[in-house]
């Protein structure tokens, strides 16, 4: 018998299961949304955001909780602040530890909702900002444009509503002349249509959504970029499909990256050809070229994302829609982004059978877009203000992304990214691959931010940040400052 002592045997988490709690610890602190901002002690403005979480059903009755460690490392606070917060919620019967498993949740009182419906940490604030205005908290997260400051007149009287609306109040296609005037702005970027390929939406949202539930069933793969639009992520992912992300570099996604990824048959394809969703990118015409020829030659269905068109600095190449123009290709675009967030209206822009079928679906989601906003949109594209409107908005927005620069190189020379040519974010690199830490420390410093969780399919990135320059000029440069000493409270630990 051998008197060679033994090492005690010590069971570690296979790859597997590791990536499967780190996903489960970034859900859980998704869910939480903007917890450390407001009043009194930590523990306890964390202990309210779980409670929250777990009275809304966000987390199943009997699911395991993240340990107090990974819990206090995901949300850069102090282990005693997890376990003090966690030992509330025991006191309140919300959650049990069991010795030797963890903390498991009991007693929710909501009804549990299948993974991936409710949206990314951005939706959620989202959400929380208009139930609850929040005061104090600069956002650089959300790219949303904040007002409607210098839209022309564009009276409508309830005789003109009364006149607009179809006989049954109902029209899911949308209204015609809005339809036209849609079809001509698309031609006017390089994409001749007609009204009959137009199908106004409930903004872009929606039209996304519609192209998911005619082209994707669940399971089904789709490829998209990498980094992209967080929406179409949210969309997609409760669609049920298995994502694909392509690499996308200063050209857009490369083509040989798009070929591999077409070979394997996808259901669909989306694509921004910019201004892109986060780096503020336009794809150039060479790159716009190989990517319709690729498309074409795998027949896979393509979603081109024009949400942005209108923001960009300078006009670009034509649509990838125009270079293939007998390919099954849905055209998105925004009406909100391009007048005013307000209007929520979008539309999309197909083949004549393919926008039939568009308009069907659109119909068992809520019957028709509301009357009022189409009418008045249909006012303001139609008013002869509208040209200098448009010249003044990217103007101001170019002048804002020149504020929230500049500030970043005074105060954070370090940070680094490649000049947008529109849109409302910038694409932001740090010196470190800290960004989830870096965004829970800078919650505390009364700024958000939005890190690649919400934008990536592959969950790289973990270096990058998304800040928007929608806001005013003031907001932009107090929110950098802010920033700046979060960015030196972390770089101790």
């Amino acid at each position: 018998m051998s008197n060679r002592a033994t090492s005690p045997r010590v069971d570690h988490p296979a790859p597997g299961d590791r990536r499967a709690r780190a996903a489960e610890v970034r859900r859980v602190v998704d869910e939480l949304g903007d917890w450390s901002v407001g009043a009194g002690p930590l523990f306890r403005r964390l202990a309210r955001a779980l409670t929250r979480s777990l009275e809304r059903g966000a987390v199943a009755p009997g699911a395991r909780l993240p340990s107090e460690r990974a819990l206090a490392n995901a949300l850069r606070v102090s282990r005693g602040t997890a376990v003090t917060a966690y030992d509330l919620l025991v006191a309140d019967g919300l959650v049990e530890r069991r010795l030797g498993s963890g903390s498991f949740a009991v007693g929710s009182a909501g009804a549990g909702l299948p993974a991936g419906r409710e949206g990314s940490a951005l939706v959620a604030r989202l959400v929380d900002r208009s139930a609850e205005p929040q005061t104090g908290l600069v956002d650089l997260s959300i790219s949303v444009l904040h007002d409607g400051a210098g839209l022309p007149e564009a009276g409508v009287t309830t005789a003109d509503l009364l006149a607009a609306a179809p006989d049954t109040g109902y029209g899911p296609w949308g209204r015609l002349d809005l339809r036209r005037a849609v079809a001509e702005l698309l031609g006017a970027s390089g994409l001749p249509s007609s009204p009959d390929q137009v199908v106004i939406t409930t903004g872009a949202q929606q039209a996304l959504s519609l192209a998911a539930s005619c082209w994707v069933r669940p399971g089904d793969r789709v490829v998209l970029d990498d980094p992209t639009y967080p929406g179409a992520l949210a969309t997609l992912t409760a669609a049920g499909a298995e994502l694909v992300g392509l690499p996308v570099d200063h050209g857009g996604p490369r083509p040989e990256a798009v070929a591999e990824a077409l070979g394997s048959h996808p259901a669909m394809a989306y694509l921004q050809s910019g201004p892109h969703s986060p780096t503020g990118l336009v794809l150039p015409a060479a790159r716009r070229r190989a990517l319709a020829e690729l498309l074409v030659a795998s027949r896979v269905p393509l979603v081109e994302d024009l949400s942005l068109v209108g923001l960009a600095w300078t006009p670009g190449p034509p649509p990838l829609a125009a270079l293939a123009p007998d390919h099954p290709t849905a055209v998105i675009g925004s009406l909100s982004k391009l007048l005013w967030g307000g209007l929520r209206l979008g539309f999309v822009r197909a083949p004549e059978p393919v926008a039939l079928r568009f308009a069907r679906v659109k119909a068992t989601h809520d019957l028709g877009s509301s009357v009022v906003s189409q009418l008045l949109a249909e006012r303001l594209l139609a008013s002869p203000g509208l040209t200098t409107f448009l010249a003044n908005r990217r103007a101001k927005l170019q002048g804002r992304y020149v504020v929230l620069a500049r500030a970043l190189r005074d105060a954070l020379p370090d940070w680094i990214w490649v000049e947008p040519e529109g849109g409302l974010s910038v694409w932001v690199r740090l010196p470190r691959p800290v960004a989830g830490s870096f965004a829970q420390v800078a919650l505390r410093h009364g700024v958000a931010v939005a890190t690649a969780d919400a934008l990536s399919v592959t969950g790289a990135h973990a270096d990058r940040i998304r800040l928007s320059f929608a806001g005013p000029p003031d907001d932009l440069r107090e929110g950098v400052a802010r920033l700046a000493t979060a960015w030196d409270d972390l770089a101790p630990g």
